[in-house]
Order: structure tokens, then sequence, then C-alpha cells
């Protein structure tokens, strides 16, 4: 039994560290090619991240498992690489902020501050407040502690649905015939 819990983490961790490396190159494609469109970004992160999961998860209950996983073990899986893939990213993104550019988060102040020029009802004082407020509260700490909870969040909703699909119960006998072999 003991031997089956190690295999389930080994595999959770590994796919987490896989997904982690495919969030961080996309992420590095991204900042070399100076594409800032956030929806493309948010789509191709999800679809990594499921990717992660669905693999993840497949890959334990026919590898490891002989065939067979419980919605709650596939659930477990896939929140599982979710965190792992999350603490990957977050540490790169507290590198990226803190060694690569330091100077991202001017940038990314910058640009909220045009989005807030563009809205007619904000006074100047008031967006001032606002960029000032979101100064202290966006720190490469408090982004990548975000980045952990927002991804392993995100990845226990989309667990909840390919559990779904991934779940596959035991044959009795082939069971039973598991501890005779």
């Amino acid at each position: 039994m003991e031997k089956k819990k190690s295999g389930f983490l080994k595999n959770t961790m590994t796919f987490g560290a896989i997904t982690g490396m495919a969030f961080i190159i996309i992420s590095v494609l991204f900042y070399l090619l100076n594409i800032e469109n956030q929806n493309i970004s948010q789509y191709i992160d999800y679809a990594i991240l499921i990717a992660g999961i669905v693999f993840g998860t497949k890959y334990f209950r026919d590898k490891m498992n002989h065939g067979s996983i419980t919605y709650g073990k596939a659930l477990g899986s896939g929140v599982l690489i979710s965190l792992f893939s999350a603490i990957i990213l977050a540490f790169y993104t507290f590198l990226f902020f803190k060694i690569i550019d330091p100077g991202a988060l001017g940038k990314i102040y910058d640009l909220m501050e045009q989005q807030m020029m563009k809205q007619p009802n904000l006074t100047d004082q008031q967006i001032e407040m606002s960029i000032e407020m979101a100064k202290k509260f966006t720190t490469p700490v408090t982004i990548s502690i975000g980045i952990i909870f927002s991804f392993t969040l995100l990845g226990f909703v989309f667990s909840l649905i390919t559990s779904i699909f991934l779940k596959k119960k035991t044959n009795p006998f082939d069971e039973a015939m598991k501890d005779v072999q």
C-alpha cells in the first residue's frame, strides 16, 4: 500500500513539474515575442493545465494503477498536479519580477493607468489612488502566492470535470488476482 501512495505522489509531482515547465516555456515565449494579449495567454494556460491533469491522471490510472481509478483519486491527482505546477510557476514568476525583469511591474502599472484613463467617470485623483493601492498589493510575493491559490483552485474545478471521464472501475476478478501475482 505504501508503494501505491508513493507512486501516486511521484506521478503527480512528475506531471506537475512537466506542466509547470510548459507554463514557463509559454511565458518565456510570450515575453520574448512581446505578446501581451492576456486572453490568448489565459486560454493557453487553461489548455496546458487541463492537458497536464488529463495526461497525468490517465498515466497513473493506466500504467501504475492497473487501469482503474476512482473519482476521488482522479480528483486528488488533478488537484496535486495543479498544485505542483503552480508552485513551479510561482517560483519562476517571483524570479521573473525580482531578477529577470524588475521593471515589468512598472509596465503593468502604466498599462493599468492607461486603461483607467479611458474611463470617463474616473478623476485623476481616483486613478492615482487606485494605482498606489495596486502597488501596495501587487508585489512579486503576492503575485506568486496568488498564482499558487488560483491555479490550484482552477485545477480543482478542471479536475471535478475531467475526473468524470477518467474514472474507471476495476473488475473484481482482476482486483483479486492482482494480489496473487
